[in-house]
């Protein structure tokens, strides 16, 4: 009796990690041989052109731009994929989604203070698993967003981060307004800084302009902003002009730092100024795909809110948008891809987890909180 009861902690503290194995054994054995790793692909033909001298990008105001098989990111992000162009497909991409899913357990883990079950739930989503089953850069950007809220008392490590994070994906830019509301202005200028020396480097040891890479954005978002999640799409869906859908966009972000800055005022508590960063840069971009509002969860983490908001995360997640290569045809799928409702799906989720966390009292004592 006493062997058996000394393995009842053992057990109890191993469990939720062999927990977090199954739920990524479940993704390699159920989810990725359903869909093929379409972006990855990307990037290692891209990795495989810059090796051999070939053409990286498409040609500015053809088709091939939006054809979902193009590189389409500043040219600093191919770098990372010419060691894995060199390798066979089938390594490259085990060896892609190694890294990717040990980058969100060790973000998971590291802001919940050593606990396994935020980690187990953001896999979970279907947000992180169409990301990881297409072999997108969205989970690493969900864990470059948790380690800069991290870095936020150390302005050169946090810019150096910044840059790529920032750099690779231009609709992450709203992020850095959290600096200025949270008063941050050193760590604001190193960032912007950086972020904009690594574009200019990119475009000058590049094949392409900044003005011919932002013609290239300018296609995608005008071509594929109506086939996404994103609110400026959802809006054009609705009729609207794409300039009045853009400035409605801009306005809800601006009420959105609006509302940030005056409850950091109030009480210094800068958690929500970083989540409307993170909001309103989901907003803002014209082209929004599901796997990107995996972001969400970092809003959750940030926020430090309970297991269940995790949980409810993950319903929302598969109702919003299950992942490839599973078919869920219910009229609430429907209606929140058409309308583009994730908005307020994400942010009522967002402020009933804080009014919990702030409800428990958890605010006055966060790191989150200046004095």
């Amino acid at each position: 009796m006493r062997s058996s009861a000394r393995w009842v902690p053992s057990l109890r503290a191993t469990a939720p990690w062999l927990v977090v194995a199954a739920v990524v054994v479940a993704v390699v054995v159920v989810f990725l041989p359903l869909s093929r790793s379409y972006d990855l692909d990307v990037f290692l033909r891209a990795g495989y052109a810059a090796v051999h001298g070939q053409h990286v990008y498409p040609s500015p105001g053809s088709p091939a731009v939006y054809a979902g098989s193009s590189f389409v990111y500043p040219y600093f992000a191919v770098w990372p994929f010419v060691a894995l162009a060199g390798m066979s497909s089938s390594l490259s991409a085990l060896l892609f989604f190694f890294v990717c899913v040990c980058a969100v357990i060790v973000a998971c883990v590291a802001s919940a203070k050593g606990d396994p079950w935020p980690a187990t739930l953001t896999l979970c989503t279907a947000f992180t698993i169409t990301g990881l089953q297409l072999g997108a850069l969205s989970p690493l950007l969900f864990v470059g967003a948790v380690f800069l809220w991290h870095l936020r008392d150390r302005p050169l490590p946090l810019a150096l981060l910044a840059a790529p994070v920032i750099a690779c994906k231009l609709f992450l830019a709203p992020l850095l307004v959290w600096l200025l509301l949270a008063r941050r202005y050193r760590a604001l200028a190193y960032a912007s800084a950086s972020t904009l020396a690594l574009l200019a480097l990119s475009f000058a040891l590049g094949p392409i302009g900044p003005a011919s890479y932002l013609q290239v954005l300018s296609q995608i978002g005008t071509h594929e902003a109506q086939s996404g999640f994103g609110l400026i799409g959802a809006l054009m869906n609705a009729r609207l002009a794409p300039g009045a859908a853009h400035a409605t966009a801009i306005a809800v972000a601006l009420v959105l730092f609006a509302a940030a800055h005056a409850h950091f005022r109030r009480t210094r508590d800068e958690r929500v100024s970083f989540c409307a960063g993170i909001v309103a840069s989901l907003v803002l971009t014209p082209v929004l795909w599901s796997h990107y509002l995996i972001l969400l969860s970092a809003i959750l983490l940030t926020l430090g809110a309970r297991r269940r908001w995790f949980v409810m995360l993950v319903l929302a997640s598969w109702a919003i948008s299950p992942p490839h290569g599973v078919y869920l045809d219910t009229d609430v799928i429907e209606d929140i891809t058409s309308s583009g409702a994730w908005p307020a799906v994400g942010v009522s989720l967002v402020l009933l987890a804080y009014a919990s966390v702030r409800s428990r009292g958890a605010s006055d004592r966060h790191p989150g909180t200046r004095p």
